[in-house]
């Protein structure tokens, strides 16, 4: 685990990481580097060398033995300075200096990010960039060929005694926040051979082990049976793996509130039934869990912040697989509800196990249910790979989930519902259809989110991650793999 140290000045380190600024910016850290390592380093500015634009590195070395290595990491121009361009310059810094094997950093926080963002805001993003722009997973390569972790990081602001309190804090904050980050991201990476419902389902209850304010129950097959789930139970018909029901309950709040509910969709491995995706869509599909990967970094981060917040996580679990047994194009399933659903793709198995979770969100009498799914192929044509979709007739969490995201640097962007996608889910044979208008492609993110819908009696907004839940090739600020997205908007929303 890293440890972080606020100091009003660099120490020793084997390199600091100098965020800059374009214009004014480039001025105030030459003087900054000229009264700290004389010339040197302000010679790179003044030659342009380095000019402060977006994403613009220049390691310089030192006379200074102690302080050996100084990285200028482009922030570019202030007026486009925000909170997500921060913490991208700040990840690929890290992500530089790991490369030259360096484990004892110190990053400056210029002053115009404390002004811009608050001490306590500056701090905590800090920290969170850090933890996620460091997190690698390797731990099925060659150990020489391994991403060193980071042990210390020295952490430079000009501050007063009250700022001190906040900068502090903010660190500490956000070190947890990243921290549940890349447990999510482990999740999603781990191989599916390793990580099965029942795999995923331990997962949840050592976390509750560890974390005294979480409590777990998991469910197997005979008690989703027993609970009329058999939406679940028929997209697991085709594995041989059980699935499982796993409920977390977190209630550090005032016990007369009613909880706010996170529901995420954890397919371990969706092969895509009897409706078998081809070849090249095969590949990450063990990210098909990070739905429910979320809300395990949600609840892990609150329990670790002491949050006083009454949350429950619902995680419908299972495979997706086509063997002689696995559900079929034109089966009907019951829902927990009494719903009945004709099955036109077995390729749709999301909002299946989904809508059985939404039935059960309904015994919590919850204030409101907010779900997590990788859910479709055509949120990503929609969207592009830097944005999820988000879906809710509630305009307060509409506003309240996308400040949140904009806050800690994530992007939400708002799609429809409405009637002409509820009536286009409806069935000749059965309530409902689980693939929309036979063979229409088009609004394919809103018909599923509409078929959510269906299930749901209480304020509630559907995420559709299938944009932005993994980074196929890495970005210069985060490695390759799952990306942990939404856990930082969900602690942010949680906790503003």
């Amino acid at each position: 685990m890293t440890n972080y140290i606020l100091e009003a000045d660099a120490s020793a380190a084997d390199v600091i990481i100098m965020p800059v600024l374009e214009d004014k910016g480039l001025e105030t850290a030459a003087k900054k580097l000229d009264k700290e390592f004389g010339s040197a380093l302000s010679a790179v500015m003044s030659a342009e060398d380095f000019t402060g634009k977006k994403m613009q590195q220049s390691l310089v070395y030192t006379r200074d033995a102690k302080r050996p290595r100084v990285l200028l990491s482009g922030l570019g121009s202030k007026k486009e300075l925000t909170v997500r361009r921060y913490k991208q310059v700040l990840g690929a810094a890290v992500i530089a200096v790991q490369s030259k094997k360096s484990q004892r950093i110190a990053v400056v926080i210029p002053e115009t990010v404390l002004s811009a963002f608050g001490p306590y805001r500056a701090a905590k993003e800090t920290a969170a960039a850090i933890e996620i722009g460091g997190y690698s997973y390797d731990e099925y390569r060659k150990p020489e060929a391994r991403v060193l972790p980071l042990k210390a990081v020295a952490v430079t602001a000009a501050f007063d005694n009250r700022s001190k309190t906040q900068l502090i804090k903010g660190l500490a904050d956000g070190a947890l926040v990243g921290q549940a980050v890349n447990y999510t991201r482990h999740l999603g990476n781990t191989p599916p051979t390793v990580l099965t419902p029942t795999y995923l389902a331990r997962a949840a209850a050592k976390l509750a082990q560890e974390n005294p304010g979480l409590k777990v129950k998991v469910l197997s097959r005979p008690e989703i049976k027993k609970l009329g789930m058999g939406c679940l139970l028929g997209v697991s018909q085709g594995s041989a793996q059980e699935p499982k029901f796993i409920v977390l309950e977190y209630r550090q709040g005032n016990k007369k509130d009613p909880p706010l509910v996170l529901v995420g969709k954890g397919i371990t491995f969706d092969s895509g039934g009897i409706s078998l995706k081809p070849a090249g869509y095969l590949n990450d599909m063990k990210f098909d869990m990070l739905g429910a990967a979320t809300v395990l970094g949600v609840m892990k981060a609150l329990a670790a912040l002491k949050a006083k917040k009454n949350v429950v996580g619902l995680i419908p679990s299972c495979e997706n697989m086509p063997d002689g047994a696995a559900y079929r194009p034109d089966d009907i399933l019951t829902a927990m509800d009494g719903t009945t659903v004709h099955v036109s793709n077995t390729d749709a198995e999301g909002r299946l196990i989904l809508a059985d979770a939404l039935c059960y969100a309904t015994r919590f009498e919850p204030k409101e249910v907010l779900d997590f799914a990788t859910l479709t192929g055509h949120c990503r044509i929609a969207l592009g790979s830097d944005r999820s979709g988000l879906f809710s007739d509630e305009e307060n969490i509409v506003q309240k989930l996308t400040a949140a995201a904009e806050t800690v640097g994530e992007q939400l962007w708002r799609l429809p519902l409405g009637e002409e996608y509820s009536e286009a889910i409806k069935s000749e044979v059965a309530d409902i259809d689980n693939g929309g208008p036979s063979g229409d492609p088009r609004a394919g993110a809103s018909h599923g989110a509409a078929f959510l819908q269906h299930f749901v009696k209480y304020p509630w907004a559907h995420i559709d991650m299938s944009c932005c839940y993994y980074t196929a090739k890495g970005k210069p600020w985060i490695r390759q793999g799952a990306n942990g997205f939404g856990v930082e908007t969900m602690v942010e929303y949680l906790r503003g």
